[in-house]
């Protein structure tokens, strides 16, 4: 709790946040690359890059587009690998005292699982949380683990009986009901959803002829990634760590009244490293203004499912 009884250090589980905003995995490196750039006070953790079991190169390039009001991204989850950022990267995190999320993928379901034995075994202790990012559309998969309720079901399922750190469940937007997935995943034992991936995406390059495919984000795609949170919101009880479009401090804002219990910043953080520092000073904005004094209750302020609720505890 801050000064002014501004709820703004929370908590996601056991983390302890500094700020409802973090990064999203993929831009942030291995934790400490943007650390000149960034003030670390006002972000609540630090999310790694995806990590697989084995180093990997990636696509070929070109693997960034720049579009009219966003990117289109084919990295391919480029990674030095588990073993390599266990015994290379991560002492160098642990000293910067921000709590840690290490997002883990791969190209199958048995990679994920192993890269998460591995890392379970060699940090038991000092991770805030891992992510399972199961929703990379740049594998080379033609369905994503995360588009399929019962193969999300399975393979958290079987993360949470490897490991009982806080667990998050990274989920496609591609995927025809968002609300199933999530509360398959729900099921399965995962503690937190982040909502969501990059959407799937097409652009044309005119000087080669040569079609580019990839994850689409940036400022175009925020009114369907708060859309898909509003969603899934009205179909879950556990945090969603809202992700996709956010470019201002209103729209970090927005993105927590859908339903979000934190946010996380993409593209915008590599273009505006105080896009922390303008969201935060909305969110404190309007809890001052509608004398919110729990954050809880500034999550899904906007959401049906809220208002329904209260209505329901009126009668």
């Amino acid at each position: 709790m801050e000064r002014n009884n501004i709820p703004i250090k929370i908590r996601l589980g056991k983390i302890r946040l500094d700020s409802p905003v973090i990064p999203a995995s993929g831009v942030f490196g291995y934790g400490d690359e943007l650390k000149s750039l960034i003030d670390y006070n006002k972000i609540g953790a630090i999310v790694t890059k995806t990590l697989t079991i084995k180093e990997k190169k990636g696509n070929p390039q070109p693997r960034i587009w720049e579009l009219e009001n966003g990117l289109l991204n084919s990295i391919g989850l480029q990674n030095i690998g588990i073993e390599r950022f266990v015994e290379k990267k991560f002492p160098v995190i642990k000293k910067l005292k921000k709590p840690i999320i290490v997002s883990i993928g791969g190209d199958t379901e048995e990679e994920i699982l192993l890269c998460l034995q591995y890392i379970s075994k060699r940090i038991p202790y000092g991770l805030a949380g891992i992510e399972l990012n199961l929703s990379c559309p740049n594998i080379g998969k033609n369905n994503l683990i995360s588009e399929n309720a019962k193969d999300t079901y399975n393979i958290v399922k079987q993360a949470r009986k490897i490991t009982s750190q806080f667990l998050i469940a990274k989920l496609s937007p591609n995927a025809g009901d968002v609300g199933e997935i999530g509360r398959a995943a729900q099921q399965a034992g995962a503690d937190a959803l982040c909502a969501f991936n990059t959407f799937k995406g097409l652009s044309f390059d005119w000087e080669k002829q040569k079609v580019l495919l990839g994850g689409v984000s940036g400022n175009a795609i925020f009114p369907l990634s708060s859309r898909l949170v509003y969603q899934l919101y009205q179909n879950v009880s556990i945090p969603i760590i809202g992700v996709g479009g956010i470019h201002s401090g209103i729209t970090g804002l927005l993105m927590i009244l859908c339903g979000a219990y934190i946010i996380g910043i993409g593209t915008s953080l590599m273009l505006n490293p105080q896009i922390p520092d303008e969201i935060i000073e909305e969110i404190k904005k309007y809890i001052k203004e509608k004398n919110i004094k729990k954050w809880e209750e500034i999550v899904g302020f906007i959401n049906d499912k809220k208002r329904e609720n209260k209505l329901l505890s009126d009668i």
